[in-house]
């Protein structure tokens, strides 16, 4: 089951304000479609030196790449910013969730459906689970309440997409209208 947290605690929002926890199933078949998809990434950049002349790497990281995976670690190059070239996309109409990932580097879209539970809470119950989902913070949670397309009774309905783009330096978070298309960057840029 995907859960979504609900800091119901205003004064504590500068910790989180939404948090988005795929299960565990979910997860795992994301994490299986993904390595699938960076296995190929990574065979062709060890055989060509790169991924159809994208993302090129030279012979001392090939050197580096083979060392990893001599250590069961399989990690493609995607660029400076990038260690994953995925991102993700929930769209919730109670009682389930769409789950979308988007690998962009091979073009490549899935989607799951999965239950979803919302709960409001406060942040001392998730100091846990942080690590394991998306978070939007307070920034990023007022820019979207002054959205002109903001409704707060559809907050977690299907008419809004949450889209998160992870990179090495910070995580991109769009918030995706779906009726109007039109969408809002939420990112905290000044954090990165």
């Amino acid at each position: 089951m995907t859960t979504i947290y609900k800091n119901k605690n205003e004064s504590s929002w500068s910790k989180y304000v939404l948090f988005i926890s795929f299960s565990e199933n979910i997860n795992k078949q994301i994490n299986d479609w993904q390595t699938t998809l960076n296995k190929m990434v990574f065979d062709e950049q060890i055989k060509t030196g790169s991924f159809h002349g994208r993302f090129p790497i030279d012979d001392n990281r090939r050197s580096r790449m083979q060392g990893l995976l001599e250590k069961g670690i399989m990690r493609p190059y995607y660029g400076a910013t990038s260690a994953n070239a995925c991102s993700y996309t929930l769209q919730v109409s109670p009682p389930t969730c769409i789950v979308g990932v988007e690998h962009e580097i091979v073009e490549k879209k899935v989607s799951y459906e999965d239950s979803v539970v919302i709960l409001e809470t406060d942040e001392s119950v998730m100091d846990d689970d942080l690590k394991k989902g998306f978070i939007i913070e307070e920034q990023g949670y007022r820019a979207l309440q002054e959205w002109k397309n903001s409704n707060a009774q559809d907050e977690f309905t299907s008419r809004y997409i949450y889209k998160f783009s992870p990179s090495s330096i910070g995580l991109a978070i769009t918030i995706i209208d779906a009726s109007t298309k039109e969408q809002i960057d939420i990112s905290d840029y000044d954090n990165w």
